[in-house]
């Protein structure tokens, strides 16, 4: 017969793909026993799952369009920060990372130098990165207050390694971060490798995402050429 949750899921595509559905049609496709099933429907009406009209027809509800859609409103985002860092890889030449804030934690959605994808699952793991580069940088300067604070207290303060400017004391921390907000960019220039990074928001809900190019330190002078991409490939995800 199935759990509960699997008897759920098939009445919900059953639905879904009829006009009409009623407790009667629903019973002889599924073979339930109209006891049980009155039971189930009546649970997903008042859970608005589904919808049940003056008829006695059932109708997919908010609550399983507003589901629908924000699986949509995500694989399209993906696609779009797929689709911009692989056109900002192509026009600078360089490695391209796209990354977001996930439950306090550094995410990396796409890195462009491996064309591998991150996605946002519930096993994939966390990282922690926010002093060790640009995108991490960016989005603990650009997140709320309240959260940048939990995420300071967290990891401590960054070693003289990561980010000697911020070592000293949580004021010199916090004050490198206003001037990251207050820029738009952070940039990092070691002995290896140059990396540059903004924010940009995406989706109806704004969600923070950081945008970084990573390349050798001679193209640091390329920095104005490199921001003027970035601000353009940000342009992209505006509404």
């Amino acid at each position: 017969m199935g759990t509960v949750i699997e008897k759920t899921v098939q009445i919900l595509k059953l639905v879904a793909s009829q006009e009409h559905c009623t407790l009667k049609s629903l019973c002889q496709v599924t073979g339930y026993k109209k006891s049980a099933l009155c039971q189930m429907l009546r649970s997903m009406t008042e859970t608005n799952l589904l919808l049940r009209d003056h008829r006695g027809e059932y109708h997919t509800g908010a609550l399983f369009s507003d589901l629908t859609e924000t699986r949509e409103g995500t694989l399209q985002r993906q696609k779009l920060i797929e689709s911009v860092a692989v056109d900002l890889n192509t026009a600078s030449g360089s490695n391209v990372t796209v990354a977001t804030l996930r439950n306090g934690k550094y995410r990396r959605l796409f890195s462009c130098c491996s064309f591998r994808v991150t996605r946002l699952t519930s096993t994939a793991p966390d990282e922690e990165h926010f002093y060790r580069n640009a995108t991490g940088r960016v989005l603990l300067a650009n997140a709320p207050a309240e959260q940048r604070l939990r995420i300071i207290d967290a990891l401590g303060l960054p070693s003289q390694e990561e980010w000697r400017e911020a070592a000293e004391d949580q004021e010199s921390l916090l004050a490198e971060l206003e001037k990251i907000r207050h820029q738009n960019y952070a940039e990092l220039l070691g002995p290896k490798s140059y990396y540059l990074a903004s924010p940009v928001s995406c989706g109806p809900e704004h969600t923070l995402l950081a945008v970084g190019i990573g390349t050798v330190p001679a193209q640091a002078k390329n920095k104005e050429k490199f921001l003027e991409l970035l601000q353009k490939a940000a342009q992209r995800f505006e509404p």
